[in-house]
C-alpha cells in the first residue's frame, strides 16, 4: 500500500503550452531598411506614371485640337478658291489669278487685288509667263513689278523675291528704260506688252491698264 501512495505528496508541474501556428518572423536590420526603401520607391513609380499619362493625354488633345483647326482653315480655303473659280478666277499651278475686263492705274489695280486677298501678279517661271499670256487675249496688263522705292531696283508687291537673271529674258529689247523720266515722273511700273508677244515693259504708273491679281495657295 505504502509503494501505491509514493507520488500522492509530490507537487504536479504542469507542462508549457506549446505555440501554434508558424514562430514569429525575426527581421534582421537590413530587411526593416529595405522594406522602408520600397514603399516611396513604389509612389515614385505611380507618379512618374501618372504624370506620362497626363502628359500624353494633353499632347492628344493637343493634336486634335491642331487637326481640327487644320481642317477648318482648309474647308475656308476650298470655299475661298470655289467662290473665286464661280466668279471668273482662273486656277494655275496652284495659285487662282484674275484678270480684269476693265482698266485701271497700277495703285488703283493693286488695291483691287488687296481687296481681294491677292495681289498683282508675280511671274516665277517660262511656265507661268506662258500661261499668263495666253490669258491675256491681246491687251496689256498690269503686273506686280515696281521700282518705284528705288530707281533700278525691282520688286514684286506681293513679296516674290525678284532674281535679275531669270527675269531678264522676259524684259522687251532695251527695258526697263525709265524713259522720259522728267514728264510725269519715271517709269516704275510694269505691264505686259502685246504687241511683243507680252514681254514686259515699265511705264508709268498712273497710266490705265488691265490688270491681273495673283493669290498664292501653293
Amino acid at each position: 500500500m505504502a509503494r501505491d501512495n509514493i507520488y500522492e505528496n509530490m507537487p504536479m508541474t504542469e507542462a508549457a503550452p506549446q505555440p501554434k501556428g508558424n514562430p514569429p518572423e525575426t527581421l534582421v536590420p537590413w530587411q526593416h531598411r529595405a522594406r522602408g526603401i520600397v514603399t516611396p520607391v513604389l509612389l515614385l513609380l505611380g507618379l512618374a506614371l501618372a504624370t506620362s499619362l497626363l502628359a500624353v493625354t494633353l499632347l492628344c488633345v493637343q493634336l486634335l485640337d491642331e487637326a481640327q483647326a487644320g481642317v477648318r482653315m482648309l474647308k475656308a480655303q476650298l470655299g475661298d478658291v470655289l467662290t473665286k473659280l464661280s466668279r471668273g478666277w482662273r486656277f494655275y499651278g496652284g495659285n487662282l489669278y484674275y484678270f480684269s475686263q476693265e482698266r485701271k492705274s497700277w495703285d488703283e489695280a493693286e488695291r483691287f487685288c488687296v481687296s481681294q486677298d491677292s495681289h498683282l501678279t508675280s511671274v516665277s517661271s517660262q511656265a507661268e509667263q506662258e500661261f499668263l499670256s495666253n490669258e491675256t487675249q491681246g491687251e496689256a496688263h498690269w503686273i506686280g513689278l515696281t521700282d518705284r522705292e528705288t530707281e533700278g531696283s525691282w520688286r514684286w508687291v506681293d513679296g516674290t523675291e525678284y532674281r535679275a537673271d531669270a527675269s531678264s529674258v522676259f524684259w522687251m529689247e532695251n527695258e526697263p528704260n525709265d524713259y522720259d523720266p522728267d514728264r510725269g515722273g519715271g517709269e516704275d511700273c510694269v505691264c505686259t506688252e502685246p504687241r511683243f508677244r507680252n514681254m514686259w515693259n515699265d511705264v508709268k504708273c498712273f497710266r490705265p491698264f488691265r490688270w491681273i491679281c495673283k493669290q498664292i495657295h501653293a
